[in-house]
């Protein structure tokens, strides 16, 4: 059976680690320093404050074995800008996301309030992932005087530090990105100059973040003005083909029944999610797919039918060039790990 610690629980695990020694934390004017030599997991979680309202936290962690915290989520930093270079960290984030999953080589962007209830499954091996965290008036004065260039999926943050939920993938790390995250997790200065130095990469990150956003939408899609209530819509959208993913609307009943026009829906939908609807819906399923895998309770068939999939040969295929493996592969992998 796999571990499920509770706040509760993992902070008796902490206070006890620190008492053991397993467990020690340092302070200085830099950064926050946590090392752990545990059972649980071995590394270093480095915490850096910088500039107001922005934070840069290294995670460079093993875990020997699978275990799940349950926690409800207190973070003063709601936006999180996540680089993840090595390892798989599987989310449920109630209300939002429901079957997340970090990818290495891939970076997500996140903003979820305090409070919110997240289940994270951290899998065995090394695990390597800088998360930028941002307070949502950051937005608006790294954007200042150039809002037209801001990304569609944080112009919300313009108007309300409280802007609707979301989790975001956002593709590959880029070279250039590849470049900027060697030198920060190789700061070769120590000192308050460290900080100056891990600010000036993180703010450089932000940047080519920010500017591969905009390059994925194509030059007729960002000509395409979305006011509150179209990103309200598109919003919409991707909750109605999730919730009925077995059965969705086409493309021209889905704009209907949203009084959306069709090509705002769809190139608006790319602006804000970096896919199309369909291909939205298509990745959704296989994510589910490998949830359903994992608890061992459907067979591949039942799991391809539950879907959404008519075709169990292209079910495979797909499944396969999403996680890398067949789905009775990974089924079994699952079943021998959770014996």
């Amino acid at each position: 059976m796999i571990k499920v610690y509770t706040d509760a629980e993992f902070d008796e695990l902490w206070d006890k680690g620190l008492q053991t020694g397993e467990i020690t934390c340092h302070f200085d004017d830099v950064e926050t320093i946590e090392k752990w030599q545990h059972p649980l997991r071995k590394g270093l979680c480095n915490s850096i404050p910088l500039c107001q309202g922005l934070r840069t936290d290294i995670l460079h962690l093993e875990y020997p074995e699978i275990y799940t915290h349950d926690y409800y989520g207190d973070e003063d930093y709601p936006m999180t800008l996540v680089f993840r270079s090595a390892g798989v960290l599987k989310e449920q984030i109630f209300g939002i996301n429901e079957d997340a999953c970090e990818q290495p080589g891939e970076s997500y962007l996140f903003y979820f309030p305090p409070g919110t209830r997240e289940i994270e499954q951290k899998m065995p091996g090394q695990n390597l992932s800088v998360r930028i965290r941002l307070e949502p008036h950051l937005v608006r004065l790294l954007s200042k005087g150039q809002e037209d260039y801001l990304p569609c999926l944080l112009k919300p943050f313009l108007e309300t530090d409280t802007p609707s939920p979301f989790y975001q993938s956002l593709g590959k790390i880029t070279p250039a990105m590849q470049v900027a995250l060697h030198q920060l997790l190789n700061c070769p200065v120590k000192g308050m100059m460290r900080r100056t130095y891990v600010e000036a990469k993180t703010l450089e990150l932000i940047t080519l973040q920010f500017a591969q956003m905009l390059q994925d939408i194509t030059p007729g899609e960002q000509s395409v003005r979305l006011r509150k209530r179209d990103i309200e819509c598109i919003y919409q959208a991707r909750d109605i083909i999730t919730q009925d993913m077995t059965n969705p609307p086409s493309l021209i009943e889905l704009a209907q029944q949203l009084q959306l026009n069709e090509r705002k829906l769809k190139q608006g939908f790319r602006q804000i999610f970096g896919t199309t609807v369909f291909g939205y819906l298509h990745d959704y399923r296989l994510e589910q797919a490998g949830q359903l895998l994992m608890t061992g309770q459907m067979n591949v068939a039942e799991v391809s039918y539950a879907v959404g999939f008519a075709n169990r040969s292209y079910f495979a295929a797909a499944f396969r060039k999403k996680f890398g493996i067949n789905p009775k592969d990974y089924q079994a992998q699952w079943r021998k790990k959770s014996a």
